[in-house]
């Protein structure tokens, strides 16, 4: 969906797990385009440039950043976890707390703080749902909480108060996935350089399919939505 450009110069934007790849080049890239950036990492050994105001959180502490939030213009979820081929109790928990629990109630933190009719021109919320939400992954449960989250932001996309944007990427080099073949740098540029075209739905991968599979999916699954649920809103 393309409209009018979306201005990053001075706009507060938070990112979570930004001391991963990922997080790391979307911090330089937003700081580039005059973003003021408010990191947001559970490592707290991580460094940043002085300009970013670093913030340190931890997974079941959501409503902590509450208060923090309220002054945030964009919020971009993209912390994660990949178990792999573990398929341990532990390791199902763990990717279902942090993959989509976690980033579930982070979102809708952030949406409580629409209260305005300002909010909703100015405020937005990006997350990172991956390419696993219609190709495989080659590790299950990276794959299966994606897509529990993926399914769940559509679902929220119809009542939303202002902007959801999904990131769905491809396999870029990062600590998550050490055989990417993209540069994470790169994939931060596009992201940013979509984002500010006005895409809600932000595809960067070099697999052609997704191209193609992602639109049908997300509008089927946005009207199968409609037909079989209601809001209480």
């Amino acid at each position: 969906m393309l409209g009018a450009s979306l201005f990053l110069k001075d706009k507060v934007v938070a990112v979570t797990g930004a001391s991963g790849t990922l997080g790391q080049a979307l911090v330089t890239e937003l700081t580039k385009h005059g973003a003021k950036v408010v990191a947001l990492t559970t490592n707290d050994t991580a460094r940043f440039d002085s300009k970013v105001e670093v913030l340190q959180w931890r997974i079941g502490a959501e409503e902590e950043l509450r208060s923090r939030l309220q002054k945030v213009d964009i919020f971009i979820l993209n912390h994660g976890v990949n178990v792999h081929g573990d398929r341990s109790p532990e390791a199902i928990q763990k990717s279902y707390e942090i993959n989509t629990f976690s980033t579930w109630k982070l979102a809708e933190l952030f949406l409580d703080t629409v209260t305005e009719s300002s909010h909703k021109v100015l405020k937005e919320l990006w997350i990172n749902t991956s390419e696993a939400e219609v190709n495989p992954a080659f590790s299950p449960l990276y794959e299966l909480s994606k897509r529990a989250l993926g399914d769940l932001i559509t679902m929220r996309r119809l009542d939303a108060p202002c902007i959801i944007r999904k990131l769905i990427l491809g396999p870029f080099k990062s600590q998550l996935n050490p055989y990417g073949v993209m540069s994470a740098s790169d994939v931060a540029w596009a992201i940013v350089a979509l984002a500010k075209r006005n895409f809600r739905d932000i595809i960067v991968t070099i697999n052609p399919v997704t191209y193609v599979l992602f639109p049908i999916k997300e509008a089927m699954q946005s009207l199968y939505f409609r037909m079989f649920t209601r809001s209480n809103r």
